[in-house]
């Protein structure tokens, strides 16, 4: 019996409408959660964004440059600067609107305690066993404190 594992990875194309301005080359992180749900999410950064398919007026075609344009005739044929080749076509598209995050009810910044954090100052030892008999002695008052108090 075998068992063919394959490291294969799916390609999905989305034509992503945002209804802000969004200019994706300033972000240096773009995340899609949950591309194939209804509603999926986008984050760039540290921005939000939610979307819903919707049917497009037409076909949203992608086209990819193409690295080696060929010509019916070299002789006559002038290739232009930029040659596309075609990939794929789609009649959705995702309409992405702006997500604003907000802390739920009752778990406000202002309301959570932090605590104080102890300037602790760093402590060198000429050798391992200075430092056992350094935190003995140090635990061993410890308890001696604790058992004053009872």
């Amino acid at each position: 019996m075998s068992v063919e594992v394959s490291d294969a990875e799916e390609e999905i194309l989305v034509y992503a409408e945002f209804e802000d301005s969004v200019n994706i080359e300033k972000y240096r992180a773009v995340h899609v959660l949950g591309v194939d749900e209804q509603n999926p999410i986008i984050q760039m950064d540290d921005t939000f964004f939610t979307g819903k398919y919707e049917n497009a007026l037409g076909t949203y075609m992608f086209f990819e440059e193409d690295p080696e344009p060929k010509t019916d005739d070299p002789l006559f044929d002038k290739l232009p600067e930029k040659n596309l080749k075609y990939v794929c076509k789609t009649r959705k598209y995702l309409n992405m609107e702006h997500a604003y995050i907000t802390p739920k009810e009752g778990h406000s910044l202002q309301n959570q305690k932090q605590e104080p954090q102890d300037d602790i100052e760093a402590v060198n030892f000429k050798s391992l066993q200075e430092a056992i008999d350094n935190f003995k002695n140090l635990f061993e008052s410890d308890e001696a404190k604790d058992k004053a108090k009872s």
